[in-house]
């Protein structure tokens, strides 16, 4: 019997209280692969507002349901988070969940994407969005919850031509693709245009209104001085490649086992902040509008280093955060937030032992002022920020959806969607 308690007493540090009516807002979402054969992919949720962490948080608000196996991308809108994971965890959690932005009660679990491991997920407007996964491309019809085919001709496998990252631009859907380039799809007819060569392409990503592609031959560690280590910028209209910056060290290829490792962007300043390989102990910081590259800008705690490439910019913070591991074997992992100004620590925290296997991070925003009580009508504007879905900020509006910020003078904010043709 004692025994079966300390179980008991286990699984409740695990799946730690929460309220069914919680709204997970101002903090991190932490996506985990968690322990692969052992558990399902998990969400832990840290609240700035707390300090403290919510793990498991998805299992706990929707008991009976998991994550699928080995997640390694979510996005986060202002109604729905999006979260992909590359297999489905037996009928308890599919390749393909959406879940409520605020609660994270589920909404719908897809058991399958296509055929194959699901990769990916980007929403170009309210009523559409893609889906990568290795047998091809696949657009999502979000008011009616529907998958569609595979684009003819995007198609790859596990290990080869596997799509990945996706952003969307100018009406076109660009897609990077392993040991190919960037697939050019026409949103409107879910047609392939056309596939650029660029050869060893790692990601692509946005800066304001910018495509750039991280061009990257070093699969594993630390790259030399002999590997090819560039970001390319592509041409707003053709997206051909316009210009190159060859730099000592950008951000992941991570094809071999893919995961998310674009940079994490600073839109205002025009900064990226990035791990340069797997199992490294610093964040790199590359300035866009100077060029200049610090290789430690970031260096962790004594035994720390980094699995994946776990970097995110809080823009309402001016953070950057990571997640850090001690090595594979260890269940030792922590969460890291830094002064993006200057690389100063703000907060090191360390999770409740488990393999967490940490992905991807978002930010949740602020709680959105709602209410008579909150009449903004004789408040005084201090600043206004747009998002994307992919928590990328801009003084300016972005093409599509956009998460519209407004902070007041008396320290409040109003949080809405809007959306820019």
């Amino acid at each position: 019997m004692k025994k079966i308690f300390c179980l008991a007493g286990l699984a409740l540090a695990f799946f730690a209280n929460v309220n069914a009516a919680q709204e997970f807002q101002n903090g991190i979402f932490v996506l985990n692969e968690d322990w692969f054969g052992h558990n399902s992919s998990t969400i832990n949720f840290f609240s700035y507002d707390t300090g403290e962490m919510t793990y498991r948080a998805y299992q706990a608000v929707n008991p009976g349901l998991t994550l699928g196996n080995t997640s390694q991308f979510a996005e986060l809108g202002s109604e729905n988070l999006f979260i992909c994971s590359k297999q489905n965890y037996g009928t308890t959690g599919g390749r393909f969940i959406i879940a409520d932005a605020k609660t994270l009660k589920s909404k719908k679990s897809f058991e399958n994407v296509g055929s194959g491991d699901t990769r990916a997920y980007l929403s170009i407007n309210d009523q559409k969005g893609y889906i990568s996964a290795t047998d091809g491309v696949h657009p999502f019809d979000i008011t009616t919850g529907t998958i569609g085919d595979a684009v003819e001709g995007t198609s790859g496998s596990t290990y080869s031509n596997q799509p990945g990252d996706m952003v969307f631009s100018n009406g076109r859907l660009l897609v990077a693709v392993q040991s190919k380039g960037l697939f050019v799809i026409d949103t409107a007819t879910d047609r392939l245009l056309k596939t650029i060569a660029i050869d060893n392409i790692a990601s692509v990503f946005t800066v304001g209104g910018s495509v750039l592609v991280s061009v990257n031959n070093c699969t594993y560690g630390e790259p030399s001085a002999s590997n090819v280590e560039q970001f390319v910028l592509l041409d707003p209209s053709t997206f051909e490649p316009k210009s190159t910056m060859t730099v000592p060290m950008v951000s992941q290829n991570t094809w071999f086992a893919w995961k998310h490792a674009a940079p994490a962007v600073d839109e205002k300043n025009m900064v990226l902040y990035y791990s340069p390989g797997e199992n490294t102990n610093y964040i790199c910081k590359y300035d866009l509008k100077s060029q200049t590259f610090t290789q430690n800008f970031i260096t962790f705690d004594d035994g720390q280093a980094m699995y994946g490439s776990v970097v995110g910019y809080d823009p309402e913070n001016n953070y950057v955060v990571a997640m850090t591991f001690e090595n594979y074997s260890s269940q030792n992992y922590y969460l890291n937030i830094y002064n993006a100004t200057d690389g100063s620590k703000v907060k090191s925290m360390k999770l409740t032992d488990n393999y967490w296997f940490p992905a991807m991070l978002l930010f949740a925003p602020k709680k959105t002022v709602t209410g008579v009580a909150d009449n903004v009508a004789d408040k005084t504007v201090e600043s206004v920020k747009y998002y994307n879905l992919a928590g990328v900020a801009s003084a300016e509006p972005f093409s599509g959806i956009n998460i519209v910020v407004t902070r007041y003078t008396d320290g409040s904010t109003k949080s809405e969607k809007k959306v820019v043709k």
